[in-house]
């Protein structure tokens, strides 16, 4: 099986800063705790104080999709509405 790679890039609204802080950690902490999961990190850039990113690794597909149909994950989808500017997401495969 062939490990998958997600970027995911969220601009947080300044008025919600520390409110998204406490949402991320909880969907952080939740998802290190999937079987499928191999690392998930959550990093704020150095330039703007209101720009995350999580760095996540998974084992398969399939592990994604078990992380989208978790509780926890859809209870982060829910929380950060309205609180954000901007989200992306890439899911990525190493190929060299």
């Amino acid at each position: 099986m062939m490990e998958l790679k997600i970027i995911a890039v969220v601009v947080v609204k300044e008025a919600f800063r520390d409110e998204m802080e406490k949402i991320f950690r909880t969907v952080v902490d939740e998802t290190r705790k999937e079987s499928g999961n191999v690392s998930y990190d959550l990093h704020q850039d150095c330039k703007n104080q209101l720009k995350y990113t999580i760095l996540e690794v998974w084992k398969s597909q399939a592990a994604i999709d078990e992380h989208n149909a978790s509780v926890h994950f859809k209870a982060f989808v829910a929380a950060i509405e309205g609180k954000v500017d901007s989200l992306s997401v890439d899911v990525i495969k190493r190929i060299y």
